[in-house]
């Protein structure tokens, strides 16, 4: 199969098919147009690898040997209800088509298909993914106050820090922002993430002081149903919502030690396991974190790890005080003068 066009953003795709010219053919297809694939022969393999990595949209062959593709559908929606799944099959009907939607499919795909129409497939789900991640970042927004992202200063030591963070932007290596309450550092992470290649993927925050050490762990990691009291649902937790994009952990000097250890194992190999199950997941996240807090001093009194210190500040910018910002207090108080 050749290109025919690139999507809007790069995929995480999941094919399910017994037939390898397919899975080849597909593969090829999709890898060309820079989304990342992972394909299996029959539905066991296909809800393990989702219980395992974030998909964004599936492609599901309805005869898979002697088993059933249709089954597959709700099973693997159970795993990521956002994930988008295109029907395959040499056997099309009106019949099947109405019973695959019926049952949470999103599209429909006749064997043999052409690379423009897999294209075309690919590039809808892309679009409605991001439309449905761009929503999701501006109810994040709301929550957090609507703060627009206005990095404009006249002061040499902000205009460094935002000079920094757009040269490390394009990269994934962690950032560390520092600095007092109220600087911007939220603002700065958020900048980060529009400046970066991961700018049409989620965008998430989470605030490190503000959950029990229980919560804060579900609310990073996801746990499953009755992993603990009042846990009536499974929850995906932050990481996978924001696979393909970033995390902000806010106030990461609060982060409760035992939870520690398993953030630097997600920073080192990227896997994780939700609260109450064993299944090792992986996730594409990129970690932002910000302090008010002098880590330096934490470390010394045991309250956090050395380890992680060095993996989240692998790159630190420093966003300077507001007693530091003499141009801009002046303009402020000018401007608050010409008010009046």
């Amino acid at each position: 199969m050749t290109q025919t066009g690139r999507a809007p953003s790069s995929l995480a795709v999941l094919v399910v098919d017994d037939e390898q010219n397919i899975r080849r053919s597909l593969t090829i297809c999709l890898e060309t147009e820079g989304h990342r694939v992972v394909a299996v022969t029959n539905p066991d393999d296909a809800v393990e690898e989702a219980r395992r990595r974030s998909f964004d949209m599936a492609f599901v062959d309805l005869r898979l040997g002697t088993e059933d593709g249709m089954g597959l559908i709700p099973a693997l929606l159970a795993e990521s209800p956002w994930m988008k799944i295109v029907v395959i099959t040499a056997y099309a009907t009106v019949d099947t088509a109405v019973e695959a939607m019926r049952r949470g499919a999103a599209d429909y795909l006749p064997k043999p298909f052409t690379p423009a129409q897999v294209s075309a497939a690919v590039r809808k789900v892309a679009e409605v993914r991001a439309l449905e991640q761009r929503v999701q970042g501006l109810q994040d927004a709301l929550e957090e106050g609507g703060v627009e992202a206005d990095l404009t200063s006249a002061s040499p030591v902000v205009q460094r820090a935002v000079n920094l963070a757009r040269q490390v932007a394009k990269s994934d290596a962690s950032v560390l922002i520092r600095g007092e309450s109220g600087t911007g550092k939220g603002v700065l992470a958020r900048a980060i993430h529009a400046w970066s290649d991961r700018a049409e993927r989620p965008f998430s925050v989470i605030s490190c002081p503000s959950l029990s050490a229980e919560l804060l762990e579900s609310e990073l990691f996801g746990h499953v149903r009755g992993a603990f009291t009042g846990a009536a649902r499974d929850n995906p937790g932050r990481i996978a919502a924001s696979e393909g994009g970033t995390l902000l952990l806010d106030e990461i000097g609060d982060l409760p030690l035992p939870l520690q250890p398993k953030l630097l194992r997600f920073l080192q190999d990227r896997e994780y396991e939700r609260v109450g199950d064993a299944i090792t997941r992986r996730a594409d996240v990129r970690v932002i974190a910000a302090t008010n807090l002098d880590l330096e001093a934490a470390i010394r009194s045991g309250r956090f790890r050395e380890d992680l210190l060095y993996r989240i500040n692998v790159i630190q910018i420093d966003m300077p005080s507001l007693r530091q910002r003499s141009e801009d207090h002046s303009r402020k108080v000018k401007r608050n003068l010409l008010k009046r």
